[in-house]
């Protein structure tokens, strides 16, 4: 099969070429731009030193209404995988934090670290697999399960609260 090169292919990019590169680029950031916090998500993803990770998968998100007030929104979000799936409720606190209650599926004591941006937050979940931590700064949270007589640690991945 012989391939034909378009007339100029060979040659250096020019003014046209480079305008029309920009009017691509000025498409594109219309159409799907960058996430704004994107680069803070990469940093704050790549900070966990030398763990052998299962990153989770978010399944699905609802809107739940707060059973204290009518006025208070919380957000319920389930993560999978193949060992384990959290579901965590996300509440409002006064004073502009944050509380997440959690449930992991098997059920079982396991150490729980939620990473923030301001630091991590650390709790145990009980032997029905709750767990609860208040407190937790709005921004970029990862929340991280070290599995029980697992050297895996379980991740779900970093979302912006």
């Amino acid at each position: 099969m012989t391939t034909v090169e378009p007339p100029g292919a060979n040659e250096p990019l020019d003014e046209l070429d480079l305008r029309l590169l920009a009017g691509v680029r000025e498409l594109w950031e219309d159409a799907d731009p960058m996430p704004a916090t994107l680069v803070d998500q990469i940093r704050f993803a790549i900070q966990l030193e030398d763990v052998d990770l299962e990153v989770m998968r978010i399944r699905e998100q609802e809107r739940l209404a707060d059973a204290r007030s009518a006025a208070e929104q919380g957000r319920l979000i389930t993560f999978d995988s193949e060992s384990l799936t959290i579901m965590v409720n996300v509440s409002p606190e006064p004073g502009g934090t944050i509380r997440l209650d959690g449930w992991l599926t098997p059920p079982a004591e396991h150490p729980i670290e939620v990473r923030t941006s301001s630091g991590p937050l650390t709790t145990t979940s009980d032997a029905e697999g709750r767990f609860a931590v208040s407190g937790v700064s709005h921004g970029m949270v990862q929340v991280l399960v070290r599995t029980a007589g697992r050297s895996r640690t379980v991740s779900t991945p970093a979302i912006e609260l």
